[in-house]
């Protein structure tokens, strides 16, 4: 009896033992399993984040690469636009330069205390004396400055320059029926000047009249020699700069476009 109950005793603890041992892989596998299972969640979660940032990455260098292409168009229009305007200004500072060399041919015999010709700002002076252009106190063109005058009307013809006429007077005081003070002197001179180049054939739409009155001196006015000087009508010849306009209000319109 002693035996048996010593057997039973025996294969009872070896079941319990061997009950036991698959118990703990068992358990052992299930938390491997969860722990690989977490780390697999949080891979996942990492490669989400790491594909949201890749995206967005592209997104920001498509976005960069666009707008450097803008920016490089808009460079190479505004260079284009710079080109153009500086073959536009050489353009008129040449036919300018040609112009001073027609003028001064077609009026040589004139004496420098007559008339001057020389180019200032762009644009090409031709200043002409009371002396050479009205008696003293008038504004009736004499019959040597109708000369002068049709000579740089000739040569003015085929031209698109502009002129613009300015009476210039001394700071000494006029009063007369026919004209006021200064004013009404440097006005009326200029405006027979202009008179006599709408007569020569330039058309009247390309011709500005204005008097200046004594207030634009190029000489000291406490001299005769200099109140001389001053007395003087400025034929300005100035390039027209319609196309340079153009091209600065198609810039203009860039920059607004921009903003």
């Amino acid at each position: 009896m002693r035996t048996i109950k010593i057997a039973i005793a025996t294969i009872v603890a070896a079941s319990c033992m061997m009950s036991c041992v698959p118990s703990r892989k068992y358990k052992a596998a299930i938390s491997e399993r969860d722990n690989l299972q977490s780390k697999n969640e949080q891979l996942k979660n990492e490669n989400s984040s790491l594909l949201a940032e890749n995206q967005r990455l592209n997104a920001s260098a498509v976005s960069q690469q666009t707008a450097l292409k803008e920016r490089e168009k808009t460079l190479s229009e505004e260079e284009q636009r710079m080109k153009e305007m500086k073959a536009l200004i050489d353009e008129e500072r040449n036919a300018i330069r040609n112009l001073k060399q027609e003028v001064c041919s077609a009026l040589k015999c004139f004496t420098p205390d007559e008339l001057q010709v020389e180019v200032r700002n762009g644009k090409l002076y031709v200043s002409m004396s009371d002396k050479l252009l009205f008696p003293s106190g008038s504004d009736v063109v004499n019959k040597r400055g109708v000369e002068a005058i049709g000579m740089l009307a000739h040569v003015l013809t085929n031209s698109n320059l502009e002129i613009m006429v300015e009476g210039h007077t001394d700071t000494v005081p006029i009063n007369t029926v026919r004209n006021k003070d200064n004013w009404d002197l440097s006005v009326h001179r200029a405006t027979s000047v202009t008179r006599e180049f709408i007569k020569e054939g330039i058309p009247p739409q390309r011709i500005i009249a204005s008097g200046e009155s004594k207030f634009h001196p190029v000489a000291e006015n406490e001299t005769a020699e200099g109140r001389q000087l001053n007395r003087r009508t400025d034929i300005v010849l100035a390039p027209k700069l319609d196309k340079l306009w153009k091209l600065t209000e198609q810039e203009d319109l860039s920059e607004a476009k921009e903003k």
